[in-house]
């Protein structure tokens, strides 16, 4: 249950603490002293909406925190599935805003990001707002709604259904890691003997793809080659005044002249020169003997630089690469090629298992059919004693496309107020009022079965009065015993009811406007409830009002 709420800067309210009672707590007020102020702020503090629009003038930073006490232990294994520890069967939720847009949340004094908040939040408090989509109304949930009402035995064939399913998808898994179904092997068998029948006429090896670069490049220049070759030779040799012979003219001019450091130095570095120069001659000579520039080899070179282009592109980056593509490509193969036993096997397993969950689906469904008529009958029931006695409320079914661990099963609560009118999606048929109701009478099928102990309400009582006001009351009553509900209303006939009245109220302080929450007592209630009736706690509204208190006791 929520226990304390602490609210800070948040639109009117400027530092408020509100300790919320067990059963019915009612929130009375006149119109725009901050009744849903409250409700903003335990949705914010729920992981709802960051608004900044919140935000109290001239404030820079709003908070709230939220207490929650006496948790039951279906909503402890919750809270500890998303992480959450539960210590002293408490959790505080606390999170603020400011103006800035900076939003820090903490559970437990623990950081946590809004989406887990918000899943906190739903397995907490469930809210009803007149103007709000929630989850009853999501054709998405009724599903989930139905089978939580069926109770263990449907449970236990939701259980074989997934456990069936879990199985199949196993096997098929399997088969798919053999290569899938015949045909599909087949073709990923033919793609393989291709790849490798491709990569080995290739006959590939390592560095290549450098070699015939490093060739291509010396054909395609071997004229430029050639030139430059020649012409380098001819400077060392070839005339008159060449290199080589300069240099030997050089040598004997000095040659004769000895005992003279330098001069001798200089003798052996021109000795060493015309070595280098004879050396570097000759390697000329041999590069030039086997530069042959030849057009066929140039072509077949070509063509040759395409086809590893090719491989690499389809294999691998590398020579190596595309070499260890064809390793594990015949490596494939021959799993294939040997698993065609143990494939007719899975074949054969999964054609077993597909009719044994089409089976446990069946028996599913059936149940679920059951359980559904149950459900049709309460909710008619309920909206019958909440003055609506032409109603049709069915549940619709229709088949999914394909299995999964829930069925095939999709349904949609489907809803009629009047006699005669076409039954249609809740909604898109149902009025405000109506919907109200019809959401009471949900509440109340379903309270045993939900998690939240929280109920929180906001004027589900629009668009009804006199005599179905005191039903909604009672109605509200009894959903109070085994919940936690705090409701906003207009009507006295459900006020009554309440086991706890809070009396919210606004008043200027200074050049601001602050809203203030008072508990009241049992006289403050008969008040209250007196105002309610006639405006005024008049007399007669004060006698009826105690009249009215006296009958919901």
């Amino acid at each position: 249950m929520l226990q304390t709420l602490n609210i800070k800067n948040v639109a009117l309210i400027k530092n408020l603490s509100i300790d919320f009672g067990k059963g019915f707590n009612v929130l009375l007020g006149e119109t725009g002293a901050g009744k849903s102020i409250i409700f903003d702020s335990l949705n914010f503090v729920l992981g709802g909406k960051a608004d900044k629009e919140l935000l109290r003038t001239g404030e820079d930073l709003m908070k709230v925190d939220a207490l929650f006490s006496e948790l039951s232990s279906q909503a402890i294994a919750l809270l500890n599935e998303l992480g959450v520890e539960v210590e002293e069967n408490e959790i505080l939720l606390s999170r603020s805003l400011t103006r800035d847009g900076k939003s820090v949340i903490r559970v437990n004094g623990t950081p946590m990001i809004a989406s887990t908040l918000k899943k906190i939040g739903s397995i907490l408090v469930d809210s009803y707002s007149q103007h709000e989509s929630i989850e009853l109304l999501n054709n998405k949930n009724h599903l989930a709604m139905l089978d939580k009402f069926g109770g263990q035995s449907l449970w236990a064939l939701k259980n074989e259904v997934k456990e069936r399913y879990e199985r199949y998808q196993n096997t098929l898994a399997q088969i798919k890691a053999m290569g899938g179904d015949v045909f599909e092997r087949e073709r990923t068998k033919a793609l393989l003997e291709y790849q490798i029948k491709e990569i080995e006429e290739a006959s590939l090896h390592d560095g290549e793809d450098e070699e015939v670069k490093s060739r291509l490049l010396m054909l395609a220049n071997a004229e430029k080659i050639c030139d430059g070759v020649k012409s380098c030779n001819e400077a060392l040799e070839n005339s008159s005044m060449s290199a080589i012979v300069q240099v030997q003219e050089a040598l004997m001019s000095i040659n004769n002249v000895t005992g003279i450091e330098v001069i001798d130095s200089c003798k052996e570095r021109l000795n060493s020169c015309k070595y280098e120069l004879q050396d570097i001659n000759e390697t000329l000579n041999d590069f030039a003997s086997e530069l042959n520039f030849n057009e066929f080899e140039l072509e077949k070179l070509d063509k040759r630089n395409d086809l590893i282009k090719s491989m690499l592109k389809k294999y691998g980056g590398s020579i190596s690469e595309v070499l260890l593509f064809c390793e594990n490509a015949k490596d494939r193969l021959n799993k294939l090629n040997d698993a065609e036993f143990e494939l007719e096997m899975l074949e054969n397993l999964k054609v077993q298992q597909e009719s044994s969950l089409f089976e446990a689906c069946n028996s599913l469904t059936n149940k679920r059919a059951e359980v559904a008529k149950v459900i049709e009958g309460k909710v008619v029931k309920e909206l019958s004693e909440l003055g609506m006695k032409n109603t049709t409320f069915i549940v619709e079914f229709e088949k999914a496309e394909g299995f999964s661990a829930n069925g095939y099963d999709i349904a949609r609560f489907a809803f009629s107020a009047n006699k005669g009118q076409e039954v249609k999606a809740l909604s898109k048929t149902a009025s405000g009022g109506e919907m109200s109701r019809f959401m009471l009478a949900i509440k109340n099928i379903f309270a045993e079965f939900g998690s939240a102990e929280t109920l929180i309400f906001d004027e589900i009582d629009a668009g009804i009065g006199g005599e179905t006001g005191v039903v909604v009351g009672e109605k509200i009553s009894k959903l109070s015993k085994n919940n936690q509900v705090i409701c906003i209303t207009h009507l006295p006939q459900v006020a009554s009811y309440c086991d706890e009245m809070f009396y919210v109220s606004k008043k200027v302080e200074g050049e601001s406007t602050v809203t203030n929450v008072e508990r009241l007592d049992e006289q403050g209630i008969i008040e209250g409830l007196a105002k309610m009736v006639g405006g005024d706690a008049t007399e007669v509204a004060l006698k009826h009002s105690q009249e009215m208190r006296a009958k919901a006791k």
